[in-house]
């Protein structure tokens, strides 16, 4: 799919807690992902690093590619230099740090490389990129850089969160702080009391991902509420609804 066409549709309301790894697909890398930078993703808070190949998903690749980038919490980009290239960056690598650069915040991207960082490819010259003095990637060094990178994440600073923050009505933007700043342990409404102007508001938080539509299953087929999501508990950051507010959830 074409790589614009697919952000434009399949951005999550949530972000997997992964660390979306690009890197060469070749033996010389293989070692370098289960032995050094997957343990390093888990000691730095990360459910697990993950790299396409390793997927048993039948879907297409490159689909596979632009949804770890977009809904992954952040992503690695290694560029260091793939033996199969002659001693260049892997060109599809170099193509997915392009989509990232487009897609996600400056703060989700980590670039490394072992190599001298003066004979990387000339775009990506200019970019932050980390090598470790020694030259060679240790789990030691990788837990720290990465550590570090998700202290400094802040997932409502992206452009996304901005964008939706931007395409809220005033209603919506009420029922947020109306609805979306109590406690943590309070989290769902439903609509019994809302007019018909904030209900259609509320499908409008929908499409945004804001909002997310919750049944009691098989059990309690019946039962319903409505759910902020994790993105939108990042669009309400940027608008500054604090979540401390006691009031009720059910309206």
């Amino acid at each position: 799919m074409w790589t614009k066409f697919f952000f434009e549709r399949f951005w999550e309301s949530e972000q997997r807690n992964e660390l979306f790894v690009c890197m060469p697909f070749h033996q010389a890398f293989d070692k370098r992902f289960t032995d050094i930078i997957d343990p390093s993703a888990r000691q730095s808070g990360f459910d697990k690093a993950v790299r396409v190949d390793q997927s048993i998903e039948g879907n297409v690749i490159t689909d596979k590619i632009w949804d770890g980038i977009a809904n992954s919490k952040m992503i690695l980009v290694d560029l260091t230099d793939d033996p199969k290239s002659n001693g260049h960056v892997n060109g599809n690598v170099l193509l997915e740090l392009g989509v990232a650069q487009a897609m996600r915040e400056p703060s989700a991207v980590i670039i490394i490389r072992d190599q001298d960082l003066s004979t990387a490819d000339f775009d990506t010259r200019g970019l932050t990129i980390n090598k470790q003095r020694e030259g060679k990637l240790t789990t030691e060094w990788l837990t720290e850089l990465l550590r570090d990178s998700v202290k400094n994440y802040d997932w409502s600073e992206s452009k996304r969160v901005k964008a939706a923050a931007e395409s809220i009505d005033d209603i919506g933007l009420r029922l947020m702080f109306q609805l979306g700043g109590s406690p943590k342990e309070s989290t769902h409404f439903n609509t019994v009391k809302l007019n018909s102007l904030q209900k259609m508001s509320v499908l409008r938080l929908i499409d945004l991902g804001l909002l997310r539509f919750v049944t009691g299953g098989a059990n309690k087929p019946s039962e319903h509420a409505y759910h902020w999501t994790p993105f939108g508990y990042a669009v309400m950051k940027y608008l500054h609804v604090k979540r401390s507010q006691p009031n009720i959830r059910y309206l």
